[in-house]
């Protein structure tokens, strides 16, 4: 009997979920639109420069209330239901994996090469993602000219110093940041506990080694389970993007909306394959067939941390990298391997700067700031957290430090949302091709479950 693949039913669900959100959006949407900015300003009329500066709550506002149509309350709630069961398996799953390839290593040696080719790989493919959107945001130069309403006010979060960004990954509580789902600051203490079982008697590091791979098999097999309810998990994600997308604002931002989406593309299908090939000199479309599913799921949900076990189970099974490799490799690189996010943060803070010099004479966009924000890209990207929006909270510190209004960040919100799910891709495909890369290296990758058997 012919049986359909997972990517197929997703497709399929991303097909269903765009055509029920288009009904939805020409149906109830202006409505839901009018309350929602009538809520937010308290009044019926505004200027397109406060609409702008309140996009963020005005969004918020009009998911609100599509939970209170029929159709709307039930696309919101199988979405969010979904999105719920993914995070609920991240932390056991990548403990257990964690914990359970580093102590299969046996040897300190062998945590400390990999750890270092996953950091070249990290430092390597975020600097290429960050000079192609540089070099493609100075060559369309999408802000000169929009006519684009800035903000007058906005409420953001306030930039955290290194410092402070390297204190929030140590916890005071392994458990506490557990509970918040504070994913890095719990990696951080997996990694030294795994670390230090090495040290410790065969007879103790066997039983800790034992424990890590039952709850690690176990959180497969229920990992499995919640994937196969990605097809409508995802249409309801997709249905609620498209039914509370409004086309006023981000007709506005096309072109800086296209020049994000083809900079993505070009480290996608380009540079990204590139690098695998001269590492590897494997196929990465091969690759990129058999990872479908999971690039999928992190296009829907723009989180490379709950796409994260789907990226796991997709690698192991679907292009044959080693346990040993994946468990190590992919929790760190969706915490920190930001390719997509540190490519967005340059384009998005040079089109503000474009807009901003249009307004402003006196503001100039240096080669200095350029340089400026081509290092705080590459770092506040990994410092990003793997969630929705990420990205755009931490441009706050960009924008301090080459001397824009922070409150223009507020401009981007309209349409931050789909190019959070297509740098999502992007993220999680770098992390995929770099476990691999790393894999065929250190000799963990079993060729017969992709490259060595018929296209």
């Amino acid at each position: 009997m012919f049986k359909i693949k997972l990517h197929w039913w997703i497709f399929l669900g991303i097909l269903v979920g765009a055509l029920v959100g288009v009904a939805v959006n020409k149906t109830t949407y202006p409505a839901i639109a009018q309350e929602a900015r009538e809520a937010v300003f308290q009044s019926s009329s505004w200027s397109a420069a406060e609409e702008a500066s309140e996009m963020k709550a005005i969004q918020a506002k009009e998911v609100e209330l599509l939970q209170q149509t029929t159709v709307g309350s039930w696309i919101y709630w199988i979405g969010k239901l979904f999105l719920k069961l993914l995070k609920m398996v991240v932390l056991p799953l990548v403990i257990s994996s964690l914990l359970s390839g580093i102590v299969g290593l046996g040897d300190a040696k062998k945590l400390g090469r990999m750890g270092g080719r996953a950091i070249g790989w990290y430092l390597t493919t975020s600097m290429l993602a960050i000079l192609t959107g540089i070099s493609l945001v100075n060559l369309i130069r999408p802000g000169v000219g929009a006519q684009i309403p800035l903000p007058v006010a906005a409420n953001v979060a306030e930039p955290k110093s290194f410092w402070e960004m390297i204190n929030g990954m140590i916890p005071h509580n392994p458990i506490a940041s557990a509970a918040n789902f504070e994913l890095i600051q719990v990696l951080f203490f997996v990694i030294l506990f795994g670390c230090f079982t090495l040290s410790v008697k065969a007879e103790y590091r066997e039983l800790i080694g034992k424990l890590a791979n039952s709850v690690f098999e176990v959180m497969m097999k229920l990992t499995l389970g919640i994937i196969k309810l990605a097809p409508i998990g995802i249409a309801a994600l997709i249905a609620t993007l498209v039914a509370t997308t409004g086309p006023e604002l981000f007709a506005q931002l096309i072109g800086y909306f296209v020049t994000v989406l083809l900079a993505l593309l070009v480290h996608i299908f380009v540079t990204l394959p590139a690098l695998f090939w001269l590492i590897t000199r494997r196929n990465p479309y091969r690759v990129m067939k058999a990872m479908l599913p999971a690039l999928l799921t992190a296009f829907s949900t723009a989180s490379s941390s709950g796409t994260l076990p789907v990226t796991i189970e997709r690698v192991e099974n679907g292009v044959g990298v080693k346990n040993s490799v994946s468990s190590f490799v992919l929790p760190i690189g969706a915490t920190v391997n930001m390719d997509g996010t540190a490519l967005y943060e340059c384009v998005a803070v040079i089109f503000v700067a474009q807009l901003y010099a249009a307004a402003n004479p006196d503001f100039t966009l240096t080669i200095a700031s350029q340089v400026t924000i081509v290092f705080l890209a590459l770092m506040v990207s990994i410092g990003a957290a793997g969630i929705p929006h990420a990205g755009l909270v931490m441009m706050v510190i960009i924008f301090e430090a080459i001397g824009l209004p922070t409150a223009l960040t507020a401009v981007l919100w309209a349409v931050d949302r789909p190019l959070d799910m297509a740098r999502t891709v992007a993220n999680v495909w770098s992390d995929t091709l770099g476990t691999t890369a790393i894999a065929h290296k250190e000799g963990q990758l079993d060729e017969s479950v992709l490259f060595k058997r018929s296209a």
